[in-house]
């Protein structure tokens, strides 16, 4: 649909002023030379003078109008056209004048302009690499945890790289976009060069345009089944994803995600053994400061998951609750997944090291 509209604009902005050029010119210098007539005689002064010279003026602004209406007609270009109409009334023969510079100029400059249709077709080209190519863009945009990485290295193009540079990252992180690579875009928003600002603000409708499209096609799964829990678990994930993406407005995120939470809960209930399901609903009510809540959810997936992130999120859901005998119950229980001090939170890292010393010196003691 883009590629339609951009090859509908660029017949309309780069063919169109080519049919009636010749016509154009000769009406403006006719038009030019009307006008200085109007002016001389309206310089003789005396009262004839006057009222003759506003009677040719009007008729000269009048066969404009006719001359316009005419090429409508025709299914000519009206842009020049429109300005020599009216700028006529007010600045006399400057006005067709100036329209015929106008034109003069615009013949030039489109010999080594972009046309709009490449311009906006190089926005977002299409993606046409080869295998290891398309792997290196996918590694580096971050299909793994690298999208960290790769966000602050777009963040640093985009404060000293050249625009080329900096329209190629928007293009790449408008195809991959992870939320990690937020700055990067509200970086382009807030460029100086305007061709970057227009490619950034093009991207991020893109990406919002993208989300929103999902988030129809999911809920319309979730509606057409709504006893099947893995559609809304996928309906809430994508929630989550869009009110992360840091793209929102404070308002709009907290509607996303009371939303995500809501899908989360219910999709929960009918699936309540789904520990995946469970770890993303206590990780955004933890990021929502619902600890309690997250602490409920998370804790019957506490003695049989195997995955230690609902872990960290209960500890820190009881970290938060200050229930500290409980979290360091919790460490013994676990052990098995808990054990790596380097693998835990750093807000727990801290308190677990100091129990597990404190517990060591009391076996020392007691030996």
């Amino acid at each position: 649909m883009s590629r339609a509209l951009a090859m509908s604009a660029e017949s309309v902005l780069e063919e169109a002023p080519n049919a009636g050029g010749a016509e154009l010119t000769l009406v403006g210098l006719s038009a030019t030379a009307a006008g200085a007539t109007v002016g001389a005689l309206a310089a003789l002064g005396g009262v004839y003078a006057v009222v003759g010279a506003v009677v040719l003026h009007v008729a000269l602004c009048g066969a404009l109008a006719v001359w316009v209406r005419s090429r409508a007609r025709r299914g000519l270009d009206l842009r020049l056209a429109g300005l020599m109409l009216v700028t006529t009334p007010v600045l006399g023969p400057l006005g067709p004048l100036f329209t015929l510079a106008t034109a003069a100029l615009h013949a030039l400059f489109r010999r080594y302009a972009t046309g709009f249709q490449d311009w906006y077709l190089s926005l977002f080209p299409d993606s046409e690499m080869e295998p290891a190519q398309e792997l290196y863009e996918l590694i580096v945009s971050g299909r793994e945890t690298s999208h960290l990485a790769a966000g602050d290295s777009f963040t640093d193009v985009m404060s000293v790289g050249s625009p080329q540079q900096k329209q190629a990252v928007i293009a790449l992180v408008a195809r991959h976009f992870r939320p990690a690579f937020t700055p990067a875009l509200q970086a382009g928003l807030a460029d100086a060069d305007p061709s970057v600002r227009v490619q950034a603000a093009t991207a991020t409708a893109r990406v919002e345009h993208e989300f929103n499209e999902r988030w129809l096609a999911l809920d319309h799964a979730v509606q057409t089944r709504p006893d099947d829990a893995e559609s809304r678990a996928a309906l809430a994930r994508h929630l989550d994803d869009y009110a992360f993406c840091g793209l929102l407005d404070s308002n709009r995120e907290a509607e996303i995600r009371e939303k995500a939470l809501d899908g989360y809960r219910r999709g929960l209930e009918q699936a309540p053994d789904d520990d995946d399901l469970r770890h993303d609903l206590g990780r955004l009510l933890m990021r929502c400061g619902l600890a309690n809540e997250a602490a409920e959810r998370l804790e019957p997936s506490v003695d049989r998951t195997k995955d230690r992130r609902i872990l960290f999120w209960y500890a820190e859901s009881l970290f938060r609750l200050g229930r500290y005998a409980e979290l360091r119950d919790l460490s013994r229980r676990r052990s098995d997944l808990l054990g790596d001090v380097e693998a835990l939170p750093p807000s727990l890292r801290d308190v677990f090291v100091l129990w597990r010393a404190d517990e060591t010196a009391m076996a020392e003691v007691a030996a």
